[in-house]
């Protein structure tokens, strides 16, 4: 069994066991996972949305809730036009919720059904005409429908696309386009999912219904050096930093650049907010002079009635409480009066805290289920959905949780992928996504839990028809993949039902761990396809080879779809298998096991489960924790039934035998009581009955030498 474990830095791991105060152990498995700075660490250590990305950063988004807000007020007809799969069916959920509650009243939704292509298509342009549709909100496509887009606006229909996909060479003539991925977009992150970008956008119009909207202001601290007083202050437009100033000028006044700087920075007649304006204001006389009449507003008030805790400290004393200062490169006091502002003027408001903290349900099954990278922004999202749908789901999730075992349950990434995701998933691919959509807009618990019972009869048809197309096309694929020399898999069938060409792509995929083309050959004469790969391919970019053969594609890197005439697969598929043969062969990649840590026995401590809950959640870019333990010993074994596919037993390293569970194991008969071995492991917990239990779950094992 090969071992890989990266080299870390002991200088950036010290940096991070003293800054954030972590454990040994815990800042060297960060690091060696690319964790280098504050901003890095920030995603890792916080669960609070007040740290997510402000969607006004994107230009575009101040265009869309101008238009959105207008169509509201003149209850003018909107459409919804979302995807069938999990993303764009919480996405079209998420959107509804956000402006019905909004006040929108002539709003409806529309997502393809049975064997409808992806996106925007022509006879969807005419249907939206035809019924007098003024504005058309897309969520999770629109970014590729140039054609159809411009047809619409010539007709009199405003777009807003909502999505996340790459866009082509061409941007639709829209509206307004929110898609993280346009380069040049403004937004800080290009990896949100689209029922996350939906939801950005229904903060920002509840926001634009916030005095916030369109404020600008500059908080200022200023405190006493040796001789001198040094002033901090951040400007701010809607809670968005645009500029600050750090300047020391002498105690007691006289002329100084450094004072011409500050006064030009502050005398532009905005709201100065401080903490405790009266020990600011003697501050200021004392760096400016009495003669110079500076108004404050002191968040004192505010503060201490959200905030009882801060009651009676100072601006030092809060400083060395709070955590947000840690993340940035600036004075403490400042970082601190900052943060606590943004906190203080976004929980005043529930349509942008508690209310937006709803939505994080349907992103983080959303951002979940479309695989995208478990970083930045999108580990605050689906800790926040995962921590609300564990304590308090919503009335829509309510059955469909309790039918899958998992009420009470601390849900984690794997329970939403294995559990709650392919039922929502089964409609669509049974050409029925409007059944799924119902449940997440169900508010009556009677109701959801019909529409749950539908969905789970759904999802076992799903699973009958995926087992019977993969026997169809099992030869087909070891053929595929033989002739490729175990560079791709490439398989195309009448027979394949165009909503499972997604799911057949995923086991081939991951079965032959190289990227996986399904073509479904339609009755009308088009072909509907799916690709999927592992992390080291790029999806959409292997179809960018091939985008002239195709009437739309689009994806990202691990997932991607065309629709094209079928006439035109005799032509593509040999360019495809042709093209494969530059794409690296899976026997090519080393076989070594990677791994985070690899401990000696004193390490092995409830303390890695604490580690492991840290990295969670765990996805894309981010996987779960592995551990390489030497000469553990298994201390007891329990008997295995002929049929069983999996090993139970403890394994003791260090003081404790811990319970150990290894699915699929290889030559499980070999190993007996007393035996030493080496293991990978994984932290994980057994839940039953309500119970929690620490268990290992091996990934591999070895007798050791």
């Amino acid at each position: 069994m090969e071992i890989k474990v990266n080299v870390s830095d002991p200088a950036k791991v010290r940096a991070l066991k003293d800054i954030f105060s972590l454990d040994l152990l815990s800042a060297t498995v960060l690091e060696r996972r690319g964790v280098e700075n504050a901003k890095d660490a920030l995603f890792y250590l916080e669960s609070d949305m007040i740290y997510q990305h402000s969607p006004l950063e994107c230009d575009d988004v101040f265009t869309a809730i101008e238009r959105i807000n207008e169509a509201i007020e003149e209850k003018e007809k909107i459409l919804i036009f979302g995807d069938r799969d999990v993303d764009g069916i919480t996405g079209t959920a998420i959107l509804y919720r956000g402006l019905k509650k909004l006040g929108a009243e002539n709003l409806s939704y529309r997502l393809p059904e049975g064997d409808e292509p992806y996106g925007l298509t022509g006879n969807l342009v005419d249907e939206i005409i035809s019924n007098e549709y003024s504005l058309l909100i897309t969520v999770d496509n629109g970014i590729s429908a140039v054609d159809e887009i411009l047809a619409l606006e010539r007709s009199g229909v405003d777009v807003i696309v909502l999505d996340h996909h790459i866009p082509g060479a061409v941007l639709p003539s829209a509206v307004a386009l929110f898609d993280p991925k346009i380069p040049g977009s403004g937004y800080p992150f290009d990896s949100l999912s689209g029922c996350a970008v939906a939801a950005k956008m229904i903060w920002a119009l509840a926001f634009s219904r916030t005095p916030l909207f369109g404020s600008d202001c500059i908080v200022l601290h200023a405190e006493p050096r040796n001789g001198s007083i040094r002033i901090n202050a951040v400007r701010l437009e809607n809670l968005i930093e645009i500029d600050r100033i750090t300047e020391e000028v002498a105690d007691g006044g006289g002329f100084s650049q450094a004072k011409d700087r500050l006064m030009s920075f502050l005398a532009v007649n905005l709201p100065i907010i401080v903490l405790d304006a009266d020990t600011e204001k003697k501050m200021l006389y004392r760096a400016f002079g009495k003669g110079v009449d500076i108004m404050l507003e002191d968040m004192r008030p505010k503060l201490e009635s959200l905030m009882p805790k801060a009651k009676g400290h100072s601006i030092f004393d809060l400083a060395m409480l709070s955590k947000a200062a840690r993340y940035h490169d600036g004075d403490k006091e400042i970082e601190t009066l900052v943060s606590l502002f943004r906190s203080i003027s976004i929980y005043s408001y529930p349509a942008i805290s508690r209310e937006y903290d709803e939505l994080m349900e349907f992103a983080a099954i959303g951002t979940i289920a479309d695989l995208m990278p478990m970083k930045d922004e999108n580990r605050l999202i689906v800790k926040r959905g995962l921590k609300m749908l564990s304590s308090k789901p919503l009335d829509c999730f309510k059955p469909l949780l309790g039918r899958q075992n998992l009420t009470g349950k601390k849900l984690n990434t794997r329970d939403i992928s294995f559990c709650v995701a392919p039922v929502l998933n089964a409609a669509g691919r049974l050409g029925h996504p409007s059944d799924a959509l119902a449940l997440l807009l169900s508010d009556d618990p009677l109701e959801a839990d019909g529409l749950t019972e539908n969905l789970l009869e759904m999802n076992r048809k799903r699973q009958m028809n995926e087992e019977e197309a993969l026997l169809l096309v099992k030869d087909k694929a070891a053929e595929s993949y033989e002739k490729l020399s175990g560079k791709a898999v490439i398989i195309s069938d009448s027979a394949i039902p165009r909503g499972l060409t997604g799911a057949i792509a995923s086991k081939l995929s991951k079965e032959y761990s190289v990227l996986a083309v399904v073509i479904a050959a339609l009755d009308d004469g088009r072909a509907s396809a799916s690709v999927r790969c592992p992390d080291c391919y790029d999806a959409k970019a292997f179809l960018s080879a091939f985008e002239s053969l195709f009437d739309d594609y689009g994806g990202h890197r691990c997932a991607a779809g065309f629709s094209m005439q079928s006439t035109k697969l005799d032509v593509l598929i040999p360019m495809m298998e042709n093209y494969a043969s530059s794409l690296e062969s899976s026997s090519d990649s080393t076989d070594a096991i990677a791994v985070d840590a690899d401990i000696p026995p004193e390490y092995m401590t409830q303390n890695l489960w604490k580690l492991s809950e840290l990295l969670e959640p765990f996805g894309q870019e981010n996987e779960i924790l592995r551990i390489y333990i030497r000469d553990a010993v298994i201390s007891d074994i329990a008997p295995m039934k002929s049929d069983q596919k999996f090993l139970r037993f403890s394994l003791r390293y260090g003081k404790y035998a811990w319970p150990a569970v290894w699915w699929n194991a290889e030559d499980k008969e070999k190993y007996k009581k007393g035996m030493h071995v080496n293991a990978v492991f994984s932290p994980d917990v057994n839940y039953w009955k309500g119970m929690e239990k620490e268990q290992l779950l091996i990934k591999n094992m070895e007798v050791a030498e």
